[in-house]
């Protein structure tokens, strides 16, 4: 710091480069001095001034000279903790401190803001002079966990600059996510105060559920022991009742009644055995029913779940389409031990997914199964998770993935850019040159008008254009005051991620009318002569003027059909519903009365899929099949195949690990795959693109290899379960999952230096590897971090030798049956307190009434003052650097160096300009000033009159006569014209005169003249400057 003037100050950067201004600036005078000495006193000064200025402007530069602003505001965030641990009546406590506090503030210029937070932060009145009143929180908290730690980074990033900073928690202490005291270090450096008010609370009688603990892997028939972990803060009573639960029931364990149990403080278990009848996955769910009078406060935590995977014979689960279209297939497939469990899938129509079975939702109710086949079932009848599950289910677990062909299923199903066509060893976008014709799409947006209106038709348009392949063509019409090509009708190809970004900023309007965006569509469809399918899908609210009879019978004529969706109808619209439906119908396409727009993407998919015909090849004679090579899931089986008369086009997946045993020879030219499998993660995957044997291979199931062949395959991708004496345990501590293993080889030693390969999938099903290191002979240990949302954790592991070789898969799954927010009994005040230490701010309490009934807020406020200007609360500092301003006035200065040096002023002509200007000031009248060129034009005219008056003066006599021997004529040296004799002074009597001649001066020349005039007028000139005068 340099100085300070009030609330100013100067600073530098690198106060370094001042010493630079004593080592240069002397020899820089002295040398000025020396080389400057012939300017004279005064220019010398000058400009060895300006030479210094410049030099101490250029080192100041350097050293950042800055500029320091001290500000005397205060901005308080107050950030409050909205978890479910804090009981309601001080989250009311709260809002009121904050409201009184905010009016209780001195300063009209302090700023105050308020931070609510729970599992994430949210800024819920952002910094502001006199914010308003808070009658209850507007930001919608998930309060399942405390992140403390994310609350304050947000609060420092939200505070205004210039401003002093402090910040204030009113919470509980007990953060779950997150850590606290990095965010205080953080808070100490940027100088911001923390102060704490901490929320103290007890749950004296409260009672957790904290696990059941069991064997994660059992064989069928097996006892198992079922131990529940219960903690007590007090001794209480109650009910406990646990359940056993599969896919297709729920029983208790316990009998027609919970079983009373009488619980002491601390840590409590209860045990019971229970027999494995049939191989399936097991969730067991522990249950504590508190007495009415025990002063339980939490039912969130006083239950627990936990898994048992029991095995048996071989199990995979069967998806299809129609109830018994795999009959055949099933039936084979249990005559060789292979148990299946058959669901039908649901269908889609105008209000969404409806009929079938209840599929599975999550990774546990796929684990009981080594295998899971989709038999011709089209995309559009799963969710996006379920999509999604399948293939963790594969690539993560070690289970089986088989999908059957048909007309539904492959590309003609919709499957392609899904997580499943990932897994599978053939692409179902493939080759146009291996196509019979094409199809094309064209899609007219009519802004309807629902909720979420734009989102839905962008979604919608969306799902469709996925579906279709890259060799279709698509083309969108919507409207922007006319009918306009969103883009105009053409084939995908690479353009597919440039449609979807159109599609994203596509705002549609309202559409008066069906007409011109038919005909529109018509024209560009009429172009696409080597389209196989031609089609419409038009989504509206059945607003706009119907379709006349002509365009109609246009689109009839050109065989393109027309799918209408009404959406969100106008009331009693009769007219526009059966205007569609007219249209819908006299095209062959179809209508859907939507009443629900989620349904309204799976429509747009199974259109887009119904007009991928081209995908499917049939005829109705039946060709052979060619077996290419023998691999290891169809050993043995007979080099002859039945026939078929129909597949779904599909191209194999360029890599080395895709076998392709048996091809179709037809489309004529091509090798399209019939049997291709590969192996895919962990798991193996297979696809099958003809039937299982109602449609295209009818006299397949009267094949006497049907059984063997389809057992080999099946068989071939199920789970690995040779595990060979590994054994995992999932124990959930402290929000994270310690995972171990203990691997045996067959003679009981210990299998050191494996290598695992593996990951854990939860809740959300997002997917994290796992690493585990070896600790001991035999044992390995890895930890999954962040694993704190309640839910199914799902952990599956892939053990390699030293070799590479796979030893075995294991598999296991934890559940988590409550956030850690609802483990703690009581606040933790402690880690409040060290952030105000570490901060240097202070810890506050609560007052309470009097009569002990609640918070005393005035004499809470009395001692609480959130905006008090400590001496250890630093004012901010804004700095300004001055060095472009420092470098400006050096380029000035530095001219007026090279000025004074070069220019030689004239101080008399100075003198007389500032004497005038003076006199004008002291308000004088001065003479008009005579400019030198005009002052010497006059001089000069006076000296022209007074030669003129010389010469007329000037006597001019007769030369003499001129000797004998000079010519007569020669001319006179007078620069006269030579002249005769005149006659008289010739003839005069008595002859030339004798007496002596008077000699006269020779007269000046003109130029001498004319210098001597100039000479008289410098000295005037002199003589003037000398008397002052203008």
């Amino acid at each position: 710091m340099l100085g300070s003037i009030g609330r100013y100050s100067l600073a530098v950067e690198q106060p370094w480069w001042l010493i630079a201004i004593p080592l240069i600036l002397p020899p820089l005078v002295l040398l000025s001095m020396k080389s400057l000495a012939g300017l004279g006193r005064v220019r010398q000064t000058l400009a060895i001034l300006f030479r210094s200025a410049v030099v101490i402007l250029l080192i100041l530069s350097l050293a950042e000279l800055q500029t320091v602003r001290r500000n005397d505001r205060l901005t308080t965030l107050f950030v409050l903790d909205r978890s479910d641990s804090i009981p309601k009546d001080w989250k009311d406590a709260q809002l009121d401190f904050v409201n009184q506090a905010i009016k209780a503030q001195k300063r009209s210029d302090d700023m105050a803001g308020v931070v609510v937070f729970g599992k994430e932060p949210k800024v819920e009145n952002p910094p502001s002079v006199q914010p308003p009143g808070m009658l209850a929180v507007e930001n919608t908290i998930d309060g399942s966990h405390t992140d403390l730690a994310a609350a304050l980074k947000l609060a420092l990033a939200s505070f205004p600059e210039d401003t002093a900073r402090r910040i204030v928690v009113l919470s509980d202490g007990n953060e779950n996510r997150g850590n606290a005291l990095e965010q205080a270090l953080v808070a100490k450096g940027l100088n911001v105060q923390i102060d704490v008010l901490p929320i103290e609370y007890r749950y004296d009688r409260e009672v957790l559920v904290e696990k059941i603990a069991m064997p994660p892997d059992v064989k069928q028939g097996e006892t198992v022991n079922i131990n529940v972990v219960l903690r007590a803060s007090e001794p209480t009573k109650g009910l406990l009742q646990i359940f056993q639960k599969t896919k297709n029931y729920r029983q208790s364990v316990t009998g027609d009644k919970p079983v009373p149990v009488e619980l002491h403080r601390g840590i409590n278990v209860f045990s019971l055995k229970q027999t494995i009848k049939e191989p399936d996955f097991y969730t067991f769910t522990a249950e504590f029913i508190p007495d009415k009078d025990s002063g339980d406060q939490r039912a969130v935590n006083n239950r627990a779940d936990g898994f048992v995977n029991a095995r048996g014979v071989a199990k995979v689960l069967l998806i299809e389409g129609t109830r018994g279209e795999h009959e055949e297939l099933v039936k084979a497939l249990q005559s060789r031990e292979i148990a299946v469990d058959v669901l039908v899938a649901p269908k889609v129509d105008a209000n969404g997914i409806v009929g079938g079975d209840q599929l599975p939702n999550d990774l546990a109710q796929l684990q009981p199964y080594d295998a899971i086949i989709l038999g011709d079932v089209p995309k559009d009848s799963f969710t996006e998770q379920q999509i999604e599950m399948f293939e963790k289910n594969t690539h993560d677990f070690g289970s089986g993935l088989v999908m059957l062909g048909g007309p539904h299923a492959f590309g003609a199903g919709g499957w392609q850019n899904t997580p499943v066509e990932k897994a599978l060893p053939v692409d179902m976008q493939i080759k146009a040159m291996k196509v019979m014709g094409k199809s094309a799409l064209v899609m007219i947006m009519h802004a309807s008008e629902i909720p979420e209106g734009n989102f839905w038709q962008k979604k919608v348009a969306q799902e469709a254009l996925k579906t279709l392949s890259s060799y279709d063509y698509a083309g969108m019409l919507h409207w922007e005051g006319q009918e306009a090509w969103l883009f105009t009708l053409r084939p995908i190809g690479d353009s597919r991620g440039a449609m979807l970004r159109a599609i994203d900023r596509m705002t549609p309007g309202d559409m008066p009318d069906f007409d011109p965006s038919l005909q529109m569509a018509l024209n560009g469809l009429k172009q696409k002569t080597d389209a196989m399918t031609k089609h419409i899908i038009v989504i509206s609210d059945g607003d706009p003027t119907p379709p006349t009879p002509n365009i109609i019978r246009q689109l009839v004529a050109a065989k393109v059909t027309v799918t209408c969706v009404l959406v969100a109808a106008h009331g009693g619209d009769v007219i526009g519903r059966s205007a569609m439906q007219n249209l819908a119908t006299k095209t062959k396409g179809r209508f859907y009365d939507v009443q629900n727009p989620k349904a309204l993407p799976r429509i747009y998919q199974k259109e887009a899929r119904l007009i991928s015909r081209p995908l499917i090849f049939e005829r109705p004679q039946p060709w052979m099949p060619v077996l290419e090579n023998y691999s290891e899931p169809i050993l043995g089986v007979p080099k002859e195949l039945p026939g078929i008369t129909g597949l779904v086009l599909t191209q194999v997946k360029e890599n080395e690990l895709v076998e392709v045993p048996i091809v179709s020879p037809l489309p004529t030219g091509q090798r399209n795959p019939v049997l291709a499998h590969w192996t895919y993660g962990l798991g193996r995957a297979v696809a099958f693109t003809s039937d299982a044997g109602r449609r295209w291979a009818k006299s397949w199931p009267d094949w006497d290899s049907y059984a063997a062949f389809w057992s080999q395959v099946i068989r071939w991708s199920l789970r690995p379960t040779d595990t060979r004496n590994l054994t995992m345990v999932l124990r959930h501590e402290e929000g994270r999952i310690k995972v171990v293993v203990d691997a045996l080889d067959k003679d009981d030693q210990f299998l050191n230096f494996l290598q695992f390969r593996g990951s854990v999938v939860d809740p959300d099903l997002k997917t994290e590897s796992v690493e585990l290191v070896q600790t001991a002979p035999g044992h390995y240990e890895g930890v999954v971090e962040n694993a704190e949302a309640r839910g199914n954790y799902f952990v599956n592991l892939g053990a390699l030798d030293n070799v590479g070789q796979l030893v075995g898969v294991l598999s296991a799954g934890v559940s988590v049956p409550y956030s850690d927010e609802y483990r703690e009994l009581k606040s933790n005040p402690a880690t409040l307190e060290t952030l105000a230490d570490l901060t240097g701010g202070k810890k506050f309490a609560w007052k309470t009434r009097r009569d002990g009934t609640g918070v005393d807020l005035a004499r809470t406020l009395d001692e609480v003052d959130v905006f008090r200007r400590d001496p250890d609360l630093i004012p901010p500092r804004s700095f300004q650097d001055l060095w472009p301003s420092l470098l400006w006035l050096a380029a000035v200065l530095f001219l007026g160096d090279v000025a004074v040096r070069r220019v030689a002023p004239d101080s008399e002509r100075l003198k007389k300009i500032l004497r005038n200007h003076w006199e004008k000031l002291r308000g004088r009248e001065v003479a008009p000033p005579v400019e030198y060129m005009e002052k010497l034009k006059g001089r000069k005219a006076e000296v022209e009159e007074q030669i003129e008056r010389s010469r007329a003066a000037t006597r001019f006599e007769a030369p003499p006569l001129p000797t004998p021997t000079t010519p007569i004529d020669e001319p006179l040296l007078t620069g006269q014209a030579p002249t005769a004799a005149s006659p008289s002074s010739a003839e005069r009597p008595g002859g030339p005169s004798m007496a002596p001649e008077k000699k006269e001066p020779e007269p000046e020349s003109y130029t001498n003249r004319l210098l001597k005039a100039k000479k008289r007028v410098w000295e005037e000139r002199e003589k003037d400057k000398d008397k002052g005068k203008p």
